[in-house]
């Protein structure tokens, strides 16, 4: 990876910011290779995993920023490989549901360390308590400013989902 000296500070850090999400990314990433998982399919399982209902492929698509027909294609191999399970709902046949199998319980508890945890090790190994709260002040408003120009908010929470007291790692 080389590292760019750009004339331009907005467009460097927008380099940085890309190469930094990448390579965090990578390092999860190898962590789960040894476990046969992948980044999108932690993701599913962590807001399944926190979930008080079963969710729609919709709603997990918005929770983890995805493509409705991204999300879609990742459910149905993951239901395939039993980590989850589709049912229909009995009042429209046209609404799924998406429920955390024992197998994906079981993948997810293998897997937090390897991927929370370790993004969490890195940031900290890095950078102090008070620099991981810039950073993540500094992002939101770029993540905000983002969501605003697709014509987008950040919602909180919603009431049906659990908040985790605390990160793994």
């Amino acid at each position: 990876m080389y590292d760019w000296e750009l004339p331009d500070d907005a467009l460097k850090a927008w380099v940085r910011l890309r190469q930094a999400s990448d390579a965090v990314d990578r390092v999860v990433e190898t962590g789960l290779d040894k476990h046969d998982a992948t980044l999108a399919q932690i993701d599913v399982l962590e807001v399944l995993s926190v979930s008080k209902v079963p969710l729609t492929p919709g709603a997990i698509a918005s929770y983890t920023f995805r493509q409705q027909h991204s999300a879609s294609a990742q459910l149905s191999r993951m239901a395939r490989a039993g980590l989850v399970k589709k049912t229909r709902s009995k009042k429209d046949q046209r609404v799924v549901r998406i429920k955390i199998q024992p197998k994906g319980q079981e993948a997810l508890k293998q897997t937090r360390q390897a991927g929370l945890g370790q993004a969490r090790r890195l940031l900290k190994s890095c950078l102090s308590d008070e620099e991981i709260r810039q950073l993540d002040g500094l992002l939101r408003k770029v993540r905000d400013r983002a969501l605003r120009e697709l014509g987008m908010k950040a919602e909180p929470l919603p009431e049906t989902v659990n908040v985790p007291d605390s990160c793994p790692g």
